[in-house]
């Protein structure tokens, strides 16, 4: 019984010795799997690009650059020529100055919100015929504002005329008048146009006794002037009045415009004498004769205002365009130089690039002219950002009729619109030329061909700096991206020596394991050999 007993524990060291050795087996390919991949994410480690900051100089260019006095040229390329041409010219260069050129463009506005004065068009309208009845009521509602305004102007002019005296001779006043007493023959005027007041005295032309023949020498020659109406040789002096303070003398009716009843109604007064530079035909006038030319000049305004009202009220009654979103616009009438300039260099330059427009529908196309002439109406212009521009009725009326809403107000029709500005455009030349350089080799003055000047080269170094910011961002982006892939190496390669560690630590303990069972395995096989012997001796006897 005890020898089968050793004999099975035998066999079950023997088995668990099996086992330990098979368990080392498999660590040891899970450390060998393990060491595959942290040589793998070594080689990635190695295989990646460590960015490089972007140098500033490999941005910048030198460049040379001269003048004429009214263009300044940029140097872009230049070539060695070799010498075999034997002209003297020893480059071939490219150069290119800025030029300013009035072009004409189109654009356009995305849902642009059109707005009539009325409901919106449909497409039962003709378009035509709507800008032939509105362009009618446009140019007679100009022509009547025109009227009026000048018409205004003239009554303008003419108040402010009778206000400053501006038509007197010498434009010559006493003003700031406070005061105007009458005794007989005698107006005593008082004036404080400061501190102080003056006092001036005028006397009639009969009562002067021996003045007359002196101041009869200054209303003959206002009369010879034309500057005051009558008969010379029948002239009534007894209108004229003398200061000799001033040396100069006024009308009675202009004497008699100071005061209404006790209340002083006028503060200046037009005094007259000849210092023989008055020009001939001179006009003078009574500060009467200027109230009714004041007058006059207002009721004419008055009735070209009239007329202005009847037409605007008449264009008023069409449904017109009136403002593109919150901008207003305004139907044109009449071209002056600058429009029919800008609608000149949009049409050629839109016929040019092979662009259609409505802008050709407002004009009499059979002259092929594009100006005041042949202009039938249907134009609209107007302000944006300091800028002027233009479009049409049959761009309005196409953008609107299609729109969504009240009064089609939404999802329109983009709508062109044209403009005409200076632009600035660059101009290429190549040529040769003969370039002088200093000892370091830079370039100092130069003669193109065909030309007798000799430029002296200013050399200059552009950085790209929008290319040199792109280029940093871009290093950026690189740098992060570099550092989060060893970032990542690092970590996946911490777990990978974790795991390693772990198998490690097993495996020592196995061998610990092992050796414990080999020494036990020692010990059992001692005693299932001795238990042999004995039972062979025990047969033996």
């Amino acid at each position: 019984m005890g020898m089968a007993a050793s004999q099975a524990r035998y066999l079950a060291l023997l088995a668990r010795k099996s086992n330990c050795e098979y368990e080392g087996q498999q660590i040891n390919q899970s450390r060998l799997a393990l060491s595959n991949q942290s040589a793998d994410l070594f080689n990635q480690m190695m295989a990646l690009q460590v960015p490089t900051t972007p140098s500033k100089s490999d941005f910048t260019v030198q460049k040379y650059t001269f003048t004429n006095g009214v263009n300044k040229f940029t140097i872009d390329k230049w070539n060695k020529l070799s010498d075999s041409e034997g002209d003297g010219y020893n480059y071939a260069i490219t150069y290119h100055y800025e030029t300013t050129e009035y072009t004409g463009f189109q654009q356009f506005r995305i849902n642009p919100q059109v707005q009539f004065s009325g409901v919106a068009p449909t497409k039962s309208l003709d378009p035509d015929e709507e800008v032939r009845k509105i362009q009618d009521a446009i140019k007679d509602l100009a022509k009547k504002e025109a009227d009026m305004d000048l018409k205004y102007t003239t009554y303008q002019t003419q108040k402010q005329q009778a206000g400053k005296l501006s038509n007197y001779l010498d434009n010559t006043t006493v003003s700031n008048i406070t005061g105007c007493d009458v005794v007989g023959n005698v107006y005593t005027i008082t004036c404080k146009p400061g501190e102080t007041t003056n006092t001036y005295t005028y006397t009639n032309y009969q009562s002067l006794g021996d003045k007359q023949a002196y101041v009869k020498q200054y209303v003959d020659k206002l009369l010879e002037y034309g500057a005051i109406d009558g008969d010379k040789d029948n002239y009534d002096y007894s209108q004229i009045y003398y200061c000799e303070t001033t040396d100069s003398f006024a009308f009675k009716a202009d004497l008699d415009s100071i005061k209404d009843g006790e209340q002083i109604v006028r503060t200046i007064l037009p005094i007259y004498h000849c210092d023989g530079t008055a020009p001939t035909g001179a006009n003078y006038k009574t500060i009467k004769e200027m109230d009714e030319a004041v007058q006059k000049a207002f009721n004419e305004y008055a009735v070209a205002k009239s007329e202005y009202d009847t037409a605007k009220a008449t264009y008023e009654k069409y449904d017109v365009p009136v403002s593109i979103g919150n901008i207003k616009i305004k139907p044109l009438a009449s071209m002056n130089k600058n429009q029919q300039a800008a609608i000149s260099q949009i049409l050629e330059d839109m016929k040019e690039q092979g662009i259609d427009t409505n802008i050709t529908k407002c004009f009499n196309t059979l002259q092929e002219q594009y100006d005041n002439d042949t202009y039938n109406g249907g134009i609209y212009t107007f302000e944006m950002a300091g800028a002027t521009y233009y479009t049409t009725y049959y761009d309005l009326f196409n953008s609107i009729v299609n729109g969504t809403g009240i009064n089609s107000i939404d999802d329109q029709e983009k709508l062109p619109y044209y403009g005409a500005q200076d632009i600035e455009k660059p101009t290429t030349v190549t040529a040769r030329a003969l370039i002088e350089k200093d000892p370091s080799g830079r370039f100092i003055t130069m003669r193109i061909e065909n030309d007798s000047l000799v430029y002296d080269l200013k050399a200059t170094s552009e950085t790209d700096e929008l290319a040199y910011e792109d280029a940093m961002s871009e290093y950026t982006y690189q740098r992060a991206l570099y550092d989060k892939q060893v970032s990542d190496i690092n970590a996946k390669t911490s777990i990978i020596q974790r795991q390693d560690q772990n198998l490690e630590l097993r495996l020592k303990q196995l061998d610990t394991e092992q050796n414990a069972l080999n020494t036990e395995i020692e010990a059992v096989s001692k005693v299932v050999k001795d238990n042999i012997e004995k039972s062979f001796k025990t047969f033996a006897g």
